[in-house]
């Protein structure tokens, strides 16, 4: 069972990668003139948040990750809940709104290591297995 939980958080955990990855891609079409407005990427950023977050908090509990995984767990849904942050402060305070591009590569550097730490976590479940 736990091994199923695991599972759904690498394909929750690959699902926001592919996000954060697309999310460059999306301000790209608005920037050189593909579409009109940055409302793709506003859509994806914001459901990464209100699916993605959740999504990661309950397959990461229930499938009792280790305590290093289950931090940075933590650590991604806390920078995603920070890229949202600082986007909203562009009419309060632009210089830390403009941090908000730089984020992205952290966000992408965090989702990377929770798929390849989920990933490597199944190897050695399945290694185990194998060996019982």
């Amino acid at each position: 069972m736990k091994r199923g939980f695991r599972i759904a958080h690498l394909v929750v955990a690959s699902l926001v990668l592919a996000g954060i990855i697309a999310q460059p891609f999306l301000i790209g079409l608005v920037l050189f003139g593909a579409v009109d407005s940055a409302d793709l990427h506003t859509i994806v950023g914001y459901s990464l948040f209100e699916f993605g977050v959740p999504a990661l908090l309950i397959t990461a509990l229930l499938a009792r990750l280790p305590k290093r995984e289950m931090l940075f767990t933590l650590l991604l849904m806390v920078d995603i809940f920070v890229q949202i942050l600082l986007v909203n402060l562009r009419d309060t305070s632009s210089v830390l709104a403009a941090l908000h591009p730089l984020n992205a590569f952290a966000l992408l550097l965090i989702a990377i290591t929770v798929v390849r730490r989920d990933r490597a976590l199944l190897r050695h479940t399945e290694e185990g297995v194998a060996k019982a």
